[in-house]
């Protein structure tokens, strides 16, 4: 239990304040309107991790009174590596974790019980082509106050709705520094010691001074991140609407026409000359879309046997599910299509119910 009549813990809850107060004054309101909604939905997972894009979307729409649906809490979890549950599940459960040690390093003071929680801090969990997570100190950041919200000065846990991941992460490394220096003092009263005080300022700069250094470093990385995404942006909106049905769905009929081409070839059909050359640029249209790292999700024309969560992401057309166990036999109209590693979505699968 957070003693929040113990001094220090008061002085604790002072500089977190004041951490928050100064980022926010270098922010403007175009940088931070997307990361409301994102903050948002990542609380929510906080409160819940159980809960699915639909579930976190109701919870949106009647807390905060918005009007999104599962697909635009999709599109968000894409946007920051969110979408597989097994790693939204490993992440949020590191949060609990750290957020579990931070309290009980409040309680105890003790640095052995710090020196777990820096360890905990540094643990990196991996997407799936092996980099660090960017989010992690800003969801261990949200969790914070969703899991003690008596820490909150009264503005604090709102205005953390408009950090990003830098400023989060830098927001983490503050609460770090506080808590070493309760440990420290609890440590120095107990022997009965006073440090210089004028020393502890001069280190206290000094500490300023190079997270200053690392948060510029970090803020140049991210607008870095920002022009190579935008980039991206153009990729996807391209492919987007080469798959668009205004277009015919382009993505789906080259895939279905290569796959044609292909199978009356093995059956060794016999293919008129004067439309060779539409086969080939077939082929090289396919060849593009693959150079481009785009790729289909699912296989065109399969049957598969799904469950409610499967098909959440997909356009589906058939009867309701009853229930998150209940199987439907369903038949791939359109594979969707993704971009890279999974992680940006061109356009969804189509399916369709096949009645038995």
């Amino acid at each position: 239990m957070i003693n929040l009549n113990d001094p220090l813990i008061k002085r604790f809850i002072d500089n977190l304040h004041k951490a928050i107060e100064r980022k926010s004054k270098n922010l403007s309101s175009s940088s931070y309107d997307d990361y409301i909604k994102e903050n948002r939905i990542i609380k929510i997972l906080c409160e819940d991790k159980t809960r699915g894009p639909r579930q976190c979307a109701a919870v949106m729409n009647a807390r905060y009174k918005t009007d999104l649906d599962n697909e635009d809490v999709i599109r968000v979890l894409k946007a920051n590596r969110l979408s597989y549950q097994d790693k939204r599940a490993e992440l949020l459960n590191w949060a609990e974790e750290m957020i579990e040690t931070f309290a009980k390093v409040l309680e105890t003071q003790k640095p052995k019980d710090f020196d777990e929680f820096i360890t905990i801090r540094n643990r990196a969990i991996r997407t799936n082509d092996y980099e660090r997570y960017k989010i992690q100190e800003r969801i261990a950041s949200l969790m914070l106050y969703v899991k003690h919200p008596e820490l909150d000065s009264g503005t604090d846990a709102e205005a953390l709705e408009k950090f990003g991941n830098v400023y989060m992460k830098h927001f983490i490394y503050d609460v770090s520094d506080f808590l070493r220096n309760i440990c420290s003092k609890s440590k120095s009263n107990a022997k009965g010691d006073k440090k210089d005080s004028q020393a502890e300022k001069i280190e206290s700069l000094e500490n300023m001074l190079n997270r200053s250094d690392m948060l510029l470093k970090d803020l140049q990385d991210e607008f870095d991140a920002r022009i190579k995404q935008s980039h991206q942006d153009d990729l996807v909106e391209f492919f987007s609407r080469l798959n668009s049905e205004k277009y015919g769905c382009i993505l789906d009929e080259v895939l279905n026409v290569r796959n044609g081409v292909r199978k009356l070839r093995k059956e060794n059909v016999q293919l008129h000359p004067e439309i060779g050359g539409l086969f080939i640029l077939i082929e090289r249209l396919a060849q593009f879309i693959r150079d481009s790292e785009i790729n289909p999700i699912l296989k065109p024309g399969a049957v598969k046997d799904m469950r409610l969560d499967e098909v959440e992401s997909c356009d589906y057309d058939g009867s309701p599910f009853l229930n998150t166990t209940e199987i439907k036999k369903v038949k791939v109209l359109s594979p969707g299509w993704v971009y890279k590693n999974k992680d940006v979505q061109i356009s969804r699968p189509r399916l369709k119910e096949v009645a038995e």
